[in-house]
Formats: structure tokens, C-alpha cells, sequence
């Protein structure tokens, strides 16, 4: 009886150890997960816009995994007029509309640069008249293509387009939507330019952001 009861008693004694090193194996574990990192937007990816409701455009990712394919113009024919050389009332508003929430947030106000008004104006003429709106055009490519082949130097670009009944909406619009707000409100940037074109109800506006 005495050896039946040290045989157990030396049975226990290996076996508790055992038992007490495998519980750690099934305690759960904090994973090392490091927060997200954000990179800087310099031109906005075309993303879905409600029907009919309009919606501006970013793409916060300079190097997208895929090309993306120029949109071909559904109705190439279309006569639209020139716009007015001239920064318009109307862009000069949206641009004042810009440097004040830049105050807001303790930003720096941006210069106007009339040759990016200049582009700007091209490239919502550009949408209007080929019926499109996307910031890859199949006629003048990208807003980098185009700062490149106006022979415009800069460090740093974006872009924001917006299609809309009405101008006074296109600054809402921008602000509420994270990717567009990002480029108005970006320290790197320093100079701005800002196209309007109207085609029939709707108004195709253009901004264009750089840092010199």
C-alpha cells in the first residue's frame, strides 16, 4: 500500500510541472500590430459618383497597383465654347474659399499661378467637350502630363475636379470628401490655379495644386 501511495505521490510530482509549462502555450498573445501609415495625397483616383448627384474626385495614391485607362469620349463632336482667359469672379471665389479654410486650419494661404489657371481652364474645357469627367483624359493624360508638357516646374501636385448644377456647391462638395479635403488643406502645397467650364446645366471644375 505504502509503495502504491510514493508511486502516485512521484507521479504527481512530474506530472504537475508538465501541466503548469503547457498553460502558457494557449494564453493569448498581444500581436505586434503598428498603427496604419498614411501617405500624403498628390493627385486624386477616380472613385464612383452617385447618379445624378455629382461627386469630386481625388486620388490621395500617386502610384496606383494598375494603370488606370483613359476614358474614351462618348461624343468627341461636342462644341463647347472656349473659356474666358481671365481668372472669372466665380474661380477666384472658390479660390478664396480655399486660402480661408487653409486659415482655419493654420495654413499657409496659396498663390494664384495663372499658367495652372490656365491648365485648369484646359482641362475642364477638356471634360466638358469630350464628355468625361476623370482625372485620366484621353487627350491630355494627367495632371502631371500636363504640368510636364506646359513645361511648369514643381515638387509636389494635385488635383481636384468636380462635375456639379451649381459652383456654390463644388466647395461643399470638396470639403466632405476626405481626399479632396486633404489637398485643399496640405501644407506642401504653395500655389493653386482653378478652372470653371459650363456645358449645358452642369459646371466641370478643376483645381490644380502645386508646391514650386
Amino acid at each position: 500500500m505504502k509503495r502504491i501511495l510514493l508511486f502516485a505521490l512521484v507521479c504527481l510530482l512530474f506530472v504537475a510541472p508538465l501541466a503548469e509549462a503547457s498553460w502558457g502555450w494557449w494564453a493569448p498573445t498581444v500581436p505586434n500590430i503598428q498603427p496604419p501609415s498614411w501617405s500624403e495625397p498628390s493627385w486624386p483616383s477616380p472613385s464612383p459618383q452617385p447618379d445624378p448627384e455629382p461627386n469630386p474626385n481625388p486620388n490621395p495614391n500617386p502610384n496606383p497597383g494598375s494603370p488606370i485607362l483613359p476614358t474614351q469620349p462618348s461624343n468627341p463632336g461636342s462644341k463647347v465654347p472656349l473659356p474666358n482667359p481671365s481668372l472669372t469672379s466665380d474661380e477666384q471665389n472658390l479660390i478664396n474659399q480655399v486660402n480661408q479654410e487653409r486659415a482655419k486650419n493654420g495654413q499657409q494661404a496659396l498663390k494664384i499661378d495663372y499658367d495652372l489657371v490656365a491648365l485648369a481652364k484646359k482641362k475642364s474645357h477638356d471634360m466638358a467637350a469630350n464628355n468625361y469627367f476623370s482625372h485620366v483624359s484621353p487627350t491630355l493624360g494627367t495632371v502631371y502630363n500636363m504640368l510636364d508638357n506646359a513645361g511648369i516646374s514643381y515638387s509636389r501636385a494635385g488635383e481636384n475636379i468636380a462635375r456639379t448644377g451649381s459652383v456654390s456647391r463644388a466647395h461643399p462638395l470638396f470639403m466632405n470628401s476626405a481626399g479632396h479635403r486633404a489637398n485643399i488643406l496640405h501644407s506642401g502645397y504653395t500655389h493653386i490655379g482653378v478652372g470653371i467650364v459650363k456645358q449645358g446645366t452642369s459646371y466641370h471644375i478643376t483645381q490644380i495644386f502645386i508646391k514650386k
